[in-house]
């Protein structure tokens, strides 16, 4: 189970992942190797780094030289790996079966592992759009609540303007073409519409047009609309990096159950590239990592300089803390504006008994009727949109936005870092050993070798492959040969040819009346080799 850390921002707990602390701690340097704070302000002047040629915050500097860790590894290992190349590269001496089979099953092992750590990557890229989801429905929803509180306060300025003092002017020229007989009643009358008319013009009107301008600024539909469509964006790139990945990796299994050469020299040069890749998000996510975490244990002082270039910074800090012991800057614009409304009204009633007494009461009264109702109308408004002002609202979206991103969102991206730099280390392995196999594996037999091509001829490394060298001492005849044996002297041969006697004498040299002495020839070696 994850721990859980808490930082309070306002009355309210935020609630955070213990990765936060974990990685807000992580040593923060800048280009001299000097330790600086650790808080989230980038843009503070207190961060600047001096003596560079363009001027950069120290914090940027210090995430730059973190996330330049992973990039200073792939590099090392790079170079281990072009040096191992270059050893092993005029290598042809024929290996062991054994020791193939062994690298073939320690291939597929590494493979299953770096698929289950891209795995790993998916669940990652779910956790933070999931929690940037919620996060980005947060802030619509404060957006919500400016664009009522603005659609609020128009509909205030319109029930004023359009049909309070229409009816008032209305009211003041009846009163003005039936004059009471009582003089004192009708300057009475006079000077009280003028004192009505003045609060609505004056204090009323301009007081929710203060509010409305204060708060015309932080409408945020065209951020939210943008940070919709980029996380999506960021969901879906990370998928299909990820499932390229996955299929890079089946190449290499592919390869080993094939033997194939070719496919693991592939592998060798997409697997390359992937491990380059993998190496590349590990310092983008580092990065990420622990700038989220910077901002996260205090996001307050940041975002209030932020939110300060749309709103005023009194504004910000309202509904970012939420203090109920702070004042909030709207109170005194609500506070004239309620009077004024209430002081409208209280002079209508007068208004309204004197005219009711001293005038005729049937074209008098309707007036007044209109009149009250639309006060009751712009006091209503005028409530709502004190209550739309109220902080506890918006700052409940808020730190609901805080607890996504700050937990779920963060626990996203660390596994993210995670999976991408267990897949590098894997990707590394996988194009080491790879890059040892294929070197060793031999190429396709030729087909047919030479006593295929020629079965009479005797093979490799015979010592005699001649028909005189047949008796030669120390001759041995190869095992399937088909080169004939000599042919042994029989009785009354020598070497193979027949001797005949003459008949009279019965010697070699013939006498007198037999016949000539005859000889015929045995059977030749080129018959027999014809044969």
């Amino acid at each position: 189970m994850a721990m859980e850390g808490y930082s309070v921002v306002s009355e309210a707990v935020v609630q955070r992942v213990f990765w936060v602390d974990w990685f807000h701690n992580v040593p923060h340097i800048n280009l001299t190797l000097h330790f600086v704070n650790s808080t989230f302000q980038p843009y503070s002047p207190v961060y600047q780094e001096v003596g560079l040629a363009v001027a950069s915050s120290s914090e940027e500097a210090s995430l730059g030289i973190i996330g330049s860790v992973p990039a200073g590894i792939l590099i090392l290992t790079l170079l281990v790996l072009l040096l191992y190349l270059l050893t092993r590269c005029c290598d042809n001496r024929p290996r062991k079966p054994g020791s193939i089979t062994c690298l073939k099953v320690t291939l597929v092992l590494f493979a299953i592992l770096t698929l289950g750590a891209l795995g790993v990557s998916i669940w990652g890229n779910e956790e933070v759009h999931e929690g940037m989801t919620e996060a980005i429905r947060s802030l619509d929803n404060i957006n919500s609540m400016v664009h009522s509180l603005s659609n609020q306060t128009k509909l205030f300025d319109e029930t004023i303007r359009r049909n309070l003092q229409p009816q008032l002017n209305l009211f003041k020229e009846t009163v003005q073409r039936q004059k009471s007989e009582n003089q004192s009643v009708d300057m009475f009358i006079r000077e009280s519409l003028h004192y009505m008319q003045g609060n609505i013009s004056e204090v009323l009107l301009i007081n929710v047009e203060d509010i409305n301008s204060m708060m015309s600024g932080a409408e945020m539909g065209g951020v939210v609309h943008m940070l919709g469509v980029g996380e999506l964006a960021r969901w879906v790139g990370t998928q299909g990096v990820t499932g390229i990945l996955m299929i890079v990796v089946l190449v290499v299994m592919v390869g080993v159950a094939k033997h194939s050469r070719c496919t693991l020299i592939t592998f060798s040069v997409l697997g390359l590239l992937a491990m380059i890749l993998c190496w590349g998000l590990t310092s983008l996510y580092l990065v990420s990592t622990v700038a989220l975490s910077d901002w996260c244990m205090d996001p307050n002082p940041f975002l209030e300089g932020q939110l300060s270039k749309l709103v005023s910074r009194d504004v910000a800090a309202y509904y970012l803390r939420c203090d109920p012991t702070r004042k909030s800057p709207f109170t005194r614009y609500l506070t004239h504006a309620k009077q004024a409304a209430e002081l409208v009204m209280t002079s209508l009633n007068k208004v309204t008994t004197l005219a009711d007494s001293n005038y005729d009461r049937q074209e008098i009264h309707p007036r007044l009727d209109h009149l009250a109702a639309f006060v009751n109308q712009s006091q209503r408004s005028l409530g709502g949109v004190s209550a739309l002002l109220e902080c506890q609202s918006m700052h409940h979206q808020y730190r609901t936005a805080l607890n996504a991103t700050c937990y779920q969102a963060m626990s996203g991206v660390v596994y993210l870092l995670l999976s991408a730099a267990g897949s590098g280390l894997l990707f590394t392995i996988l194009v080491w050993f790879t890059s040892h196999t294929w070197i060793y594996l031999n190429h396709k037999a030729e087909p047919g070798t030479s006593e295929e091509r020629d079965p009479f001829l005797p093979g490799r490394g015979s010592r005699g492959g001649t028909l005189t060298s047949l008796g030669a001492p120390g001759y041995s005849r190869p095992r399937h040969s088909h080169t004939p044996p000599q042919t042994p002297p029989f009785p009354g041969t020598l070497n193979g040819r027949h001797l005949y006697h003459s008949d009279g004498m019965g010697s070699i040299g013939g006498g007198s009346g037999s016949a000539p002495a005859t000889y015929n020839q045995g059977p030749s070696w080129r018959s027999i080799l014809e044969e």
